[in-house]
């Protein structure tokens, strides 16, 4: 993994923290960032550190494991994992009420610890490749104006030796067909409830989505919001002229007019 994991101990015992800390030192994707002596000390540091995991005793003098878990649970800002670690077999079935991550039972041996560690690694892995989709969504909207699914869409349709042209087109669904439709040639979306009508030179698409998900395929600079139902092309964008009420129209190429309001008319200055 290319970031470790941190770790959190907190644990009234010294000789358990000590030991915990020497198992997890010989683990190069775990680095502990904090050991704590009480649950109150775990609180102070909570945010400072936040940790990806806290390995959790349960039966400690003061505030319990039990309840620095509730306490957690709480805390809007804290999406720690828990792992409790206790002595009373009793206590372990807790673990569950919060939907703690797992459970080492002291004495605990070095397959169980391993089972453990091993699951949290997975667990971590999965987290990171979703982060890295995210990161990849967002390059290639804008790069290319398409999200992931559409880049995906439009792949699967290119012919051999065209896979240039897709950074200037996007997939759109009419009824039954898939339509292959170039950036350029579209005017301007308007907003029809559940539905969209996209503006082409080729004509009017009528597309099943709303106008939030189709913005979010076609965030680039060419493309923009001037009302809370119509996006436009700026390269399509001929004149735009007040209004008496502080709103303004935009005359595109096509012909058609599209209000601009105030609120997108700072954003359209911005970009024009």
């Amino acid at each position: 993994m290319n970031t470790p994991i941190t770790a959190m101990i907190v644990d009234d015992e010294t000789l358990a923290r000590e030991g915990l800390i020497l198992r997890l030192q010989e683990i190069s994707s775990i680095k502990v960032v904090s050991s704590c002596a009480s649950a109150k000390e775990a609180q102070l540091a909570i945010n400072e550190y936040a940790p990806d995991v806290i390995f959790l005793d349960i039966e400690m003098p003061g505030m319990s494991g039990i309840e620095f878990a509730r306490w957690l649970q709480d805390n809007a800002k804290c999406s720690s994992k828990i792992v409790f670690v206790t002595a009373y077999r009793e206590f372990a079935l807790n673990a569950f009420d919060f939907e703690a991550f797992d459970y080492l039972l002291k004495p605990f041996a070095d397959d169980r610890f391993e089972a453990c560690i091993s699951k949290l690694k997975k667990s971590f892995e999965q987290r990171n490749l979703v982060e890295e989709h995210h990161q990849l969504d967002k390059l290639l909207v804008s790069k290319t104006g398409n999200s992931i699914n559409t880049f995906m869409q439009n792949l699967q349709q290119a012919e051999p030796g065209k896979i240039s042209e897709m950074q200037q087109t996007i997939s759109l669904k009419s009824g039954t067909q898939w339509l292959r439709v170039r950036l350029d040639s579209i005017f301007w979306i308007e907003a029809a409830g559940d539905y969209m009508c996209v503006h082409t030179q080729d004509g009017t698409h009528i597309i099943r989505k709303t106008l939030k998900e189709f913005e979010s395929e076609l965030v680039s600079k060419d493309f923009i919001r001037t009302n809370r139902s119509a996006i436009i092309n700026l390269n399509k964008l001929s004149k735009l002229t007040p209004n008496s009420n502080g709103e303004y129209f935009a005359l595109l190429t096509s012909g058609d007019n599209v209000k601009v309001t105030r609120k997108y008319k700072l954003q359209l200055d911005e970009l024009s």
